[in-house]
This record gives structure tokens, sequence and C-alpha cells, in this order.
């Protein structure tokens, strides 16, 4: 029985996505050998690593009975395109609350999706996902869902359901050991972007519990090292309880690289630009510059300063988010 079999799960996606070998990226780079985990083709909507955290979820959500979920994230939001779509696949009513919105309606990358989705948008001026203003507005759209005939499901990330989404990512560590085990070469190092962090908490709280001890960076998007390594910790050792699993995860069983960091608001820098290209170049992967773009432009800047031998194997974590690439359009130059 694996860690999470005991958990209510909605079969939202196609699992276990590839992973797939990047010899031509290796080449170019001059260093390790290069292997693409590919959450982006997890099947719903567009893929990407929320369908894997929302088949846990929204199973949840299904369980308790829940007729409509409702969640809050910027416009660019790859969660709540998710959530959309996984919704609709379950037959609830989803409901999404756009932060930070202080400007005109602009109908590209993810925000179209929502539309096309169906999903009953809402926008505030907030920004602060841990704001308690935030917290009323998502409570008053549960209360007015549920005057509506629902009943309402808060997805909540520091609540239960980022619990929930890092068990999401326990299981795909289980995933990946499994898929590790038929390589000529065990792979010693790993990269992904952390942003709230479940998806690392839950890969650095798998592969220690399953014996693991491979190299894990997060690449940190937005936040500083100490929020970023603490958050990862807090949700892996939450996610451990919830589990029953005895192993509990400290700042020395992870990396985290906030070199790359920036405010979702500026314009990608040229080593995010770089790296997107490169990927597209020579292996015909897309990113994008909020999360994977800037996860792969530290995970080439480690490469680029020796940091790994050429007979060591690095993997990349896709994670997904194509539709925020449609955003950004201007910040290219061609």
């Amino acid at each position: 029985m694996g860690l999470v079999d005991h958990l209510p799960r909605a079969a939202l996606g196609h699992f276990p996505t590839p992973l797939e070998p990047a010899p031509r990226l290796g080449a170019a780079l001059g260093g390790p050998q290069i292997l693409i985990k590919r959450d982006d083709l997890s099947g719903l909507s567009v893929g990407g690593s929320k369908t894997r955290i929302f088949e846990f979820v929204l199973g949840d959500a299904k369980a308790q009975g829940a007729t409509a979920v409702i969640a809050s994230a910027g416009e660019q939001s790859n969660k709540l395109r998710e959530l959309a779509a996984g919704a609709n696949r379950l037959g609830m009513h989803p409901i999404l609350l756009l932060t930070g919105v202080t400007g005109p309606r602009q109908l590209t990358g993810n925000r179209l999706l929502f539309e096309i989705l169906g999903a009953e948008v809402h926008t505030t001026p907030i920004a602060d996902r841990f704001d308690p203003a935030l917290v009323a507005e998502l409570d008053r759209l549960c209360t007015a869902a549920a005057a509506a005939g629902h009943q309402p499901y808060l997805v909540y990330h520091p609540g239960k359901t980022g619990t929930l989404g890092t068990a999401a990512y326990v299981s795909a560590a289980e995933e990946l050991v499994a898929q590790f085990a038929g390589l000529d070469r065990a792979p010693t190092h790993l990269f992904l972007a952390t942003g709230a962090a479940p998806t690392t908490a839950g890969l650095v709280l798998g592969f220690r519990t399953l014996g693991l001890e491979l190299g894990i960076t997060g690449v940190s998007v937005a936040s500083p090292h100490d929020a970023s390594q603490a958050h990862t910790i807090a949700y892996a050792n939450r996610c451990a309880e919830l589990l029953g699993i005895d192993r509990r995860i400290g700042a020395a069983d992870f990396a985290i690289d906030d070199t790359q960091r920036a405010d979702f608001s500026l314009p990608a820098t040229r080593a995010v630009i770089e790296a997107i290209e490169l990927f597209a170049r020579t292996e015909g992967v897309l990113l994008e510059p909020t999360y994977t773009g800037k996860a792969a432009a530290g995970m080439i800047a480690a490469i680029r300063r020796g940091a790994f031998k050429p007979t060591d194997t690095v993997v990349f974590v896709h994670t997904g988010g194509l539709p925020g690439l449609f955003a950004h359009v201007e910040e290219f130059g061609y």
C-alpha cells in the first residue's frame, strides 16, 4: 500500500506522467544528464502540477458532498484554471476570487480560460493571501454559495487543502521512485519551482520517507529564502502528521535557491527568457516566466557554475503553466 492510498482521490489526470531524457539540453549546457518530469502533461485542461493536487483536494471535496468549490489567487493563476476544470469534470460549480486586481479586465492567458471554463469570477484589490480581509471575502462567497443552494468547499492552501496538496506530491515522489528504478543511473539532484510550497514539500517528504537522498533544490519564484524554507518545512510536517509518517523534515533535507525570485508584476529577467528559449530550442519544451522559467534559470545557473559532474543526472520537474506565457508576449522583444 502506498503512502497516500487511504486518502480520497478523484481521477482527473493522466498518471504517471513521463520522465523524459533531454540530451540536447544537456549537451547545450555541457553538464550532467538532464531528465524532465513532464507534469505539464497531466491532462486536465492544459495540464500542470495542480492536476495532481486537485485529484486529492477535489477528491476530499467530493467525499464531503460539495457542489461548489471556492478559491482565490492571481489573475493568471494556474491553480484556479485547474480548479475550474476539475470542478467541471466532477460536476461542481467553480467560484474564483481573483486577487490583486486593480485595473480593467484583460482576457489573456488563464484569465481567458476562466471564462471559457464557465467559472463564476469575482475580483478584489487585496493581494496578500494571508490578509484577514481576503479570508473574509472567501467566507462571504461561501455564505453566498450556500444561500444559493450549494454545499460549498473552500480551497485555501494555508489550511487543510494545502496539506492535501502536499500529499499529492508525496504520491508523485512514489511515482518518480518507480521511474528511477528503470534508469541506467540514479538521479543525483532535482530542481523545481517553489511558490506556495506544497509541491516542494511533498517531494521532499516523499523522497526522504522512501530513503532517497538525492539533492532537492526548490527555486523560489517570489519569496525570500527563509520564508520559502519555512513554508516548505511546515507543509511537509503537517502532511507527515496527516499521513501517519514518523519522518520529519528540516532545513538539511533540501535547499532553497532564491536568486531568481521576483514580484509577479515585474517583467521576466534576461536569465528567465534565455532559459525558456533554451528549453524550447533544444527539446521543444515550453516553459513560462512566472514559475518554470525561473526554476529552469536556477538549474542552468547551477550547472554553469560547475555544481554537477558529467556523470550526474539532474531531474527538472516541469510543473506546467503554459497559458501564463501568453500574458508576457511583450517581454520577449521579438
